[in-house]
């Protein structure tokens, strides 16, 4: 009797162990909403000098349309939780906004990002808020052709982003015999190529608008009107965090079809000419609840 009662204990002792590591694995791999609920504030990796999507602006407060609708997004989570979540910004440039997420250092992504399918198997993103397209930068005395007439010249692009494969790509696949350097920062690029440092400057073609103007050089710089990619921007999270992403997702539906996004783009794009097609995505992303 006292043997089966010693290995009653010993066994209740292994099954007590293992549901307490059961347990420990699920907090481990606990989504990322619980923790953003338990913790009372959403950590949001933003870009320091990506206008007119991320910025910082001159009071160094984050700011820019992808900036709002993660601020908006945020608040309606709250909100559908019955609770109200602060916000911890990290800054974080091109090359560490993933790695943030993926280490869990950040939440969620608000920025000029493009969902892809190499991208999502490390990251999951949101449903699309804007569509941008890879475009090149010219001086005034050139145009689409230039880029392909540029034997021995140099090309810059941003460092870390999609443009920069499109570019890769494009040097390739035409056998162009050009130097790549890249840039840290897109103003860099253009004022470079405005003093004819190099020859041509590719970026989304929103940013290379919004860039050029805040920059003051209009006239000196032209943007190329062929788009020579698809980039759709997204919000970005860890790959797995199921929860979050629909918490995201429900918000920015309701969003778009409040009218809300058509507002923050006119505020924060300003004279950028939104297409008809673009003004039709919101219509076509957005989900019903």
């Amino acid at each position: 009797m006292g043997r089966v009662g010693a290995q009653g204990d010993k066994m209740l002792k292994l099954l007590i162990a293992g549901i307490v590591a059961l347990g420990v694995a699920g907090s481990a791999n606990a989504d990322a909403l619980d923790e953003i609920l338990e913790r009372g504030s959403f950590k949001l990796g933003v870009r320091g000098s990506a206008p007119p999507f991320a910025y910082l602006d001159e009071n160094g407060a984050p700011a820019g349309l992808a900036i709002r609708l993660c601020n908006t997004v945020v608040g309606l989570i709250g909100k559908h939780h019955g609770t109200q979540l602060g916000i911890d910004y990290s800054v974080v440039d091109a090359k560490q906004r993933f790695p943030a997420l993926i280490n869990r250092e950040t939440d969620l992504h608000c920025g000029p990002a493009s969902a892809t399918l190499r991208r999502r198997e490390t990251l999951d993103f949101s449903v699309i808020y804007f569509v941008d397209g890879a475009a090149a930068a010219v001086r005034p005395d050139g145009d689409f052709s230039t880029i392909f007439e540029s034997d021995g010249g140099t090309f810059g692009v941003l460092g870390g982003t999609t443009t920069k494969g499109v570019v890769e790509d494009l040097v390739k696949r035409n056998g162009l015999d050009v130097t790549i350097k890249g840039f840290d920062s897109h103003g860099a690029g253009l004022s470079e190529l405005a003093v004819g440092e190099i020859d041509v400057y590719f970026g989304d073609q929103a940013i290379l608008f919004f860039q050029i103007e805040a920059l003051d050089l209009i006239g000196k710089v032209n943007v190329v009107e062929d788009v020579l990619s698809f980039e759709p921007y997204a919000l970005v999270m860890k790959r797995g965090e199921d929860n979050l992403r629909l918490a995201v997702d429900r918000a920015l539906s309701q969003i778009y079809e409040s009218g809300l996004i058509y507002q923050m783009i006119l505020e924060e794009l300003q004279d950028y000419p939104l297409s008809t097609e673009a003004k039709t995505l919101y219509l076509v992303v957005g989900l019903p609840e």
